[in-house]
């Protein structure tokens, strides 16, 4: 669920290769301009302008592109050092270029767009299945409660949760976990999360979520709405049962007065 923090670190890694790796390029390349064709240098260009956009997406690959551009004209076609441009041949040969490593970036960001997407939905699918798994598997008192609980401190980036549940005098406090690995991290955090646990018109309990450094994304926000609903499914279960035992024990207890 922490897919925004590796699109970062993959985005500056495409810039980097953008720029630090085009000047590398260009100085690998460059002892041997005299020696080897422009469209060849072109070429060199161009794979690493495929490499660019499969790593950061589209905004780095377009950055790689026309920087190509620039450094296969300043550099490679003659004559040096000036954007000028002799022959016809390599006014096509450098458009070319730029056509190619533009669309071929375009493409790239595209279907890396849609494979993360695919790759979150993923993710977001399974945890929910993780949550709903860990609610509904056999478990000793409130058990099944602090897992869940525990799940949503590990994988969610939350420092605290507290379910509390519906009492005769209000609310009161049902399970409690906190992530002590981050009770030394200072950082400015988000407001806690209050998310009511509500079945038909009854309102069964709080949970309450704090300690988030990063706003919620959508993909965690649709987790938490299908775990509230499953977590008032089941609270609104045991409370049920918790009444039918004790309406049984009255029944039993009638009967042998």
């Amino acid at each position: 669920m922490r897919v925004g923090s590796d699109l970062r670190v993959r985005r500056g890694a495409g810039y980097i290769l953008a720029t630090l790796g085009m000047a590398a390029l260009v100085l690998a390349l460059r002892p041997a301009r005299d020696s080897i064709d422009p469209s060849t240098a072109g070429w060199a260009f161009l794979a690493l302008v495929v490499l660019t956009s499969a790593v950061g997406g589209l905004g780095p690959g377009m950055l790689a592109s026309f920087v190509a551009f620039g450094c296969s004209n300043y550099f490679f076609v003659q004559p040096y050092h000036t954007f000028e441009i002799a022959r016809g041949e390599d006014v096509v040969m450098l458009f070319v270029l730029l056509g190619m490593s533009g669309l071929i970036s375009f493409l790239l960001a595209r279907a890396r767009a849609r494979a993360e997407v695919a790759e979150a939905r993923a993710g977001e699918l399974q945890l929910q299945q993780d949550l709903a798994r860990a609610l509904v598997e056999p478990a000793a008192e409130n058990e099944n409660y602090r897992l869940v609980l525990r799940i949503l401190v590990a994988q969610l980036g939350f420092r605290r949760a507290i379910l509390l549940v519906q009492g005769d005098e209000g609310l009161e406090e049902l399970v409690r976990v906190k992530d002590d690995r981050a009770e030394e991290d200072e950082r400015p955090t988000r407001r806690a999360e209050r998310l009511p646990l509500v079945v038909g018109r009854r309102n069964l309990g709080l949970l309450l979520l704090s300690g988030r450094m990063d706003p919620i994304d959508p993909p965690t926000r649709r987790t938490l709405e299908a775990l509230t609903d499953q977590l008032a499914l089941v609270l609104e279960r045991d409370r049920l049962l918790q009444v039918a035992v004790r309406a049984e024990r009255e029944r039993i207890r009638g009967q042998k007065d």
